[in-house]
């Protein structure tokens, strides 16, 4: 089974993220393809596909936006699993937060999705410029410190047990 994990990146740590389920769904066996989204020019040789995105000012990086509308007749046609990368995850009841208001359902409903979750990013304050600081601190809760969230809150078991559940799910297609 060809599968397609394609991304959209500003920073690095979504793009991580997609090699990582790249990775993982290959060692179950299918015969996988990672890219940038943005270099994606067809889905047609794909039976599956896993997108994810980071989340800036609350919502989708364009290129996932741009993607999905230059593709959906297509991804109606194939299962499709999504996530987000999102730091808001990380404060209380961040994750229902990030379910809530940072899933853009117009766009989800272009794709025939399978299920969609979202895990914890990376940030690095030190490379993040200053307007996408304010940006991040307006979004803020304020129950938690914003200086605590600086640094690596991916959870690789949670991937690992999403990708488990992938594969468990795409094994009666195989």
């Amino acid at each position: 089974m060809n599968v397609l994990v394609g991304y959209a990146s500003a920073h690095g740590s979504t793009a991580e993220v997609a090699e990582y389920i790249g990775k993982s769904l290959h060692q179950q066996g299918f015969k996988v393809t990672v890219a940038n989204v943005e270099k994606v020019h067809s889905v047609d040789a794909y039976h599956l596909v896993v997108l994810g995105t980071a989340i800036h000012s609350g919502s989708w990086l364009p290129e996932m936006t741009k993607f999905i509308n230059d593709f959906q007749e297509s991804l109606m046609q194939r299962p499709v699993y999504f996530w987000v990368n999102c730091i808001r995850v990380l404060e209380p009841h961040g994750l229902e937060h990030v379910m809530e208001y940072y899933m853009d359902t117009d766009l989800l409903e272009k794709m025939n999705v399978q299920d969609i979750t979202a895990f914890g990013g990376k940030l690095d304050l030190q490379t993040v410029d200053w307007n996408e600081r304010w940006t991040l601190a307006a979004r803020y809760d304020g129950a938690t410190w914003p200086s605590s969230f600086d640094g690596d809150f991916r959870d690789w078991d949670k991937m690992r047990q999403w990708c488990g559940q992938i594969t468990k799910n795409l094994t009666a297609f195989k």
